[in-house]
């Protein structure tokens, strides 16, 4: 079966901490990654709450925690690139906002 080439990690309102459901993410597309050339690419988003500067440091320090989850759990990290997003209020609803995306690039 192929590796899948997405994922997505959800943090709680103004936390960059990863809790059970987002490590169990992490841990399966770390597994499915292992071995493979790829690019990986993070992009970490936040709700619509919270100033703009906050909210920007806010999305970086949740993408910097899933690379480094990524990491911890054997992926290399020279494959892994952090992509600032373009708009840093996610889409959805703030739930949903409040997220990193992985995307996987072969």
């Amino acid at each position: 079966t192929a590796a899948p080439t997405a994922a997505v990690v959800h943090f709680a309102s103004g936390a960059a901490t990863l809790d059970a459901e987002a490590s169990k993410v992490i841990d399966t597309m770390a597994k499915n990654l292992m071995g493979l050339v790829s690019t990986i690419m993070i992009t970490g988003y936040t709700d619509k709450t919270g100033g703009a500067d906050g909210n920007v440091e806010l999305a970086k320090r949740r993408a910097l925690a899933v690379r480094d989850a990524l990491i911890k759990a054997g992926v290399a990290g020279d494959a892994i690139r952090l992509q600032p997003p373009a708009q840093v209020t996610g889409s959805g609803s703030d739930a949903d906002a409040r997220r990193v995306d992985i995307a996987v690039i072969r």
